[in-house]
């Protein structure tokens, strides 16, 4: 009797389980036709980026038409999908060419990583660099991101005068939450082998 009970109970959990699972699905991937005319190019996008979880096989559809639509990051998810991320990397670059500073910012972050470009730290100090430059009326906390990133840049490339400056930029600017506890080691061990180098 209780073995029964059992796995009636089993039974229902699994299909409420089931129920559950479908409903939110629905709400993480919305069935939208690709077609409709009414679709914004943010709704799209947005279809572009949950495909890549929730429906690959159509990731390469709506990221196209997100592309087509003006969302170019688009290609950012083709790239992921297809391991071939030229398209992307061709499209920043265009962009890097006329300043655009969020092409520049992503472009750097490539470089970085090494994600569908050779990983390259000069490169991506470079254009962090160049997004500073440009980029006064940049949020604070972007500001400091990147500075965050410039100073781990530097750390891999020994150039620590520059991680030192970079470290600072973000303990200076931090806002109270902790943001500035890693900048504050990098800056530490940047002046360890700076006195090292002295001696």
């Amino acid at each position: 009797m209780l073995g029964k009970i059992f796995i009636l109970s089993f039974i229902l959990s699994f299909y409420a389980f089931q129920i559950q699972a479908k409903s939110l699905s629905s709400t993480l991937w919305p069935d939208l036709n690709i077609n409709d005319p009414k679709l914004s190019m943010d709704t799209v996008a947005r279809q572009c980026q949950k495909s890549l979880m929730y429906a690959p096989e159509q990731l390469e559809a709506w990221c196209e038409k997100a592309y087509k639509m003006g969302a170019w990051d688009s290609l950012l998810y083709i790239g992921y999908h297809t391991g071939d991320g030229s398209r992307y990397v061709k499209e920043l670059r265009s962009r890097v060419l006329k300043n655009e500073l969020l092409a520049i910012e992503k472009l750097a972050w490539l470089y970085d990583g090494g994600l569908f470009v050779e990983n390259n730290p000069k490169e991506s100090a470079r254009l962090y660099e160049l997004f500073l430059k440009q980029g006064k009326n940049v949020h604070p906390r972007r500001l400091m991101s990147v500075h965050y990133d410039l100073a781990e840049i530097y750390k891999r490339l020994e150039n620590w005068p520059k991680v030192i400056e970079n470290a600072q930029y973000v303990i200076d600017h931090n806002e109270g939450d902790g943001s500035d506890s890693l900048a504050k080691s990098l800056k530490a061990e940047a002046q360890i082998e700076m006195n090292k180098a002295s001696n």
